[in-house]
């Protein structure tokens, strides 16, 4: 059985789709080069400004690919506003990035202490690669791995969602893999940018990223456009120049930029994952929100590990400790989301009868009921022939 531990069994069919300080903190991890006395490959940095990743020296001389990722970054988060960032060399691949059991995101991770949330990786295409379904065949592996070292970092209670930059498209929608049909929800593929260049702007949707709450999805309009003059996409055509196209691309999972009539700038289409319609975390969204509800019910569940639990005359679990232990979820999870807006409400059950003096173990029921979003609105209009009493 191992140590004692707090596990959770998180569903993924709930919503019936036919510190307390937990921040979002993003880690980005792309090609760069060494700077002697300076920056190093394969070594994790935190920065919280341009300026400290230039004095780095990650600056647009001497790294102008990772350079141009950051400043995009700070450009949507406020200065002050933490990045993990690790840059490796132009020979390795998103798919070595993201290996569970390699030496570029785990160690990113665990020098981060388990504080990152998002994950983005970019690699700078070099003009040779292989496609495959549309993409480099990097961007077919990498995913794959990105959602194996979620999940394995998930049960170390260091959980983080993973955007892979989804490189070198050739242009055919028709192409690319329908990744509605896979189970990669801790994953999400970017083909947008704004420099026409073979990559996605990575680093620009973890700034964008950084600057909102768990619950906030990444296309909210009220924010504001994030680019405002022209997008692309990583195959360099506009993202105009294939309007007819973006509900195809948006049903098979990918996210880009968008436009919406009336309004300028370009916006996010969405903040899907590579899984299915089904799925509860078929958004970064809810999949975010899930991972900072899991640390604060661990946060006060942990202390109660290995305690003594009363029993009452009957053997089943005495009130006095089922009402401590929900008054102390209930009590976390209202202060730090449901006051803030970014659950609804939740739920703690636990079963009375749960045989303790065999097992030594304790089942906590957990329910998190969600925000709402409108993300279709419906209209009926029409005529009339006199003003009706609504």
């Amino acid at each position: 059985m191992g140590l004692p531990k707090v596990l959770f069994n998180i569903a993924k069919d709930g919503m019936n789709r036919t510190g307390n300080n937990i921040q979002k903190v993003t880690g980005l991890i792309i090609t760069g080069s060494g700077v002697a006395s300076k920056v190093e490959l394969g070594k994790s940095y935190q920065v919280f400004s341009l300026n400290e990743a230039v004095a780095l020296g990650i600056s647009e001389a001497e790294n102008a690919f990772a350079y141009k990722h950051i400043k995009a970054f700070y450009d949507q988060a406020p200065t002050g506003t933490p990045l993990w960032v690790m840059l490796v060399s132009d020979a390795t691949t998103m798919t070595a990035m993201l290996d569970k059991d390699g030496a570029f995101a785990p160690t990113l991770i665990a020098d981060a202490k388990g504080a990152i949330r998002v994950l983005g990786v970019v690699k700078k295409a070099t003009g040779s690669e292989t496609i495959a379904a549309g993409l480099d065949t990097d961007v077919q592996t990498a995913v794959v791995k990105a959602q194996a070292i979620a999940e394995h970092f998930e049960k170390k209670y260091m959980p983080f969602r993973v955007v892979v930059s989804g490189n070198s498209w050739n242009g055919k929608v028709a192409d690319l893999t329908n990744f509605s049909e896979n189970e990669l929800n801790k994953v999400a593929c970017f083909i947008g940018n704004d420099d026409k260049e073979k990559e996605a702007s990575v680093g620009l949707f973890l700034g964008k990223m950084s600057s909102i709450p768990v619950q906030r999805k990444i296309h909210r309009v009220k924010d504001g456009s994030v680019l405002p003059l022209v997008a692309y996409f990583t195959d360099g055509t506009t993202i105009d120049s294939k309007a007819d196209q973006w509900d195809t691309l948006d049903d098979k999972g990918y996210i880009f930029f968008r436009t919406f009539v009336g309004r300028s700038g370009y916006y996010f289409s969405g903040d899907n994952t590579l899984t299915k319609p089904t799925d509860d975390f078929k958004s970064l969204s809810s999949g975010l929100v899930m991972d900072k509800a899991l640390l604060l019910a661990y946060g006060a569940l942990v202390e109660e590990l290995s305690d003594e639990v009363l029993l009452s005359e009957e053997g089943s679990i005495h009130p006095a400790i089922i009402k401590s232990w929900q008054t102390k979820l209930e009590n976390t999870l209202q202060s730090e989301m449901v006051s803030k807006g970014e659950l609804s409400a939740v739920n703690i059950n636990i079963d009375p009868e749960q045989k303790v003096l065999q097992t030594g173990k304790v089942v906590v029921g957990l329910k998190l009921l969600p925000v709402g979003y409108a993300d279709f609105i419906e209209v009926n209009i029409g005529f009339t022939t006199k003003k009706e009493e609504n």
